[in-house]
């Protein structure tokens, strides 16, 4: 299976995944993840980085929960990677209004984050998202609606604070995956929930795409070269946007009327940078009520419980309950 290893390569060159650190393999057990491992096994002592791997035991599936658990951990002592392996009771780190999938994922990345800081800061962690879950993911955001972001499927690299999330399989295909494993004997687990179709993720996968991959077989090909490319175009619109910010600053905000001119592709995109900034979760609808907003001289908007989006004298800004308050009582004084 040289052209796995071959893609695994290339995704490195084109998009420099592995600058000379430790790389940790997050590893479930799975086959895309085991694929992985292995593959970065065979790099690492071609090219000579570090490799690691962690794995996380959220406790939602009982006992194939620890069996997973137990694979990895009995995977990477036969293969003498390093792992850093846990079992974490995700339920009980719930938080108010927050879904047992949002506190999983949660908890995951804050595991993820604090075993990369052991390896210091050139550190990445490499995920198994492949040309399928790209595909998928892209299927996914198109029936809930979404944005040129959302088209941009997974990327290839991005940010965890100051550590970076690789994923070295995007452009290799699950078939590849399996085809990979199979010739090298190789077992690995797989998880229940994803035969489940009550998912809509199985749903898109078992149904969606294995009729789009039967009316194109190269459908997973075409979709990553239509994501990269609207990755690229989404780069430029943001560049544009962070530009029209920094032009438009104030001593307090931003200039309201100038920000209402740009065109909307990059207004939108300025005042939901302006919304996160302010610690404002900047969905579409809160968005559009604000970018509403930009041509007036002074407006108020509470998207969320704590904070305002406001104009004041033609210029906008975020503000807590606290201070809009205190601005609220001078001005009556």
């Amino acid at each position: 299976m040289a052209d796995f290893i071959e893609k695994v390569k290339r995704a490195d060159s084109v998009y420099e995944m592995f600058n000379g650190g430790t790389v940790c393999a997050a590893l479930s057990g799975g086959a895309d993840s085991v694929s992985l491992l292995l593959a970065l096994k065979e790099l690492s002592e071609e090219s000579g980085f570090a490799l690691a791997a962690c794995h996380l035991n959220h406790g939602l599936r009982g006992g194939e929960s620890d069996r997973d658990q137990y694979f990895c951990e009995e995977l990477c002592a036969r293969l003498g990677v390093p792992l850093d392996s846990r079992k974490i009771s995700v339920s009980e780190y719930a938080e108010k209004h927050e879904s047992l999938e949002e506190t999983a994922r949660r908890v995951r990345y804050d595991f993820f984050r604090e075993v990369l800081g052991a390896f210091g800061g050139n550190a990445v962690l490499a995920t198994a998202h492949t040309a399928n879950d790209n595909a998928e993911t892209v299927l996914i955001n198109m029936t809930r609606g979404t944005g040129l972001a959302g088209l941009c499927g997974i990327p290839p690299v991005r940010g965890l604070g100051e550590f970076r999330v690789v994923r070295p399989l995007i452009y290799c295909t699950r078939a590849e995956v399996e085809e990979f494993l199979g010739a090298r004997g190789q077992d690995f687990v797989t998880d229940s929930t994803n035969l489940l179709k009550e998912y809509t993720r199985n749903k898109i996968r078992q149904r969606v795409l294995t009729e789009i991959l039967e009316i194109n077989p190269s459908a997973l090909e075409t979709i990553g070269r239509m994501t990269k490319n609207l990755r690229e175009d989404n780069a430029f619109l943001e560049e544009m946007a962070a530009k029209a910010l920094a032009e438009n600053r104030t001593e307090r905000g931003y200039n309201a009327a100038e920000l209402a001119k740009l065109p909307s592709p990059i207004r939108s995109r300025a005042v939901r940078k302006i919304l996160a900034e302010g610690g404002i979760e900047p969905s579409s609808l809160r968005i559009n009520m604000a970018a509403s907003m930009l041509t007036k001289r002074s407006a108020r908007y509470n998207p969320c419980k704590d904070r305002f989006f406001t104009i004041r004298k033609g210029v906008c800004f975020v503000e807590n309950i606290e201070q809009h308050y205190r601005r609220f009582n001078e001005k009556k004084k």
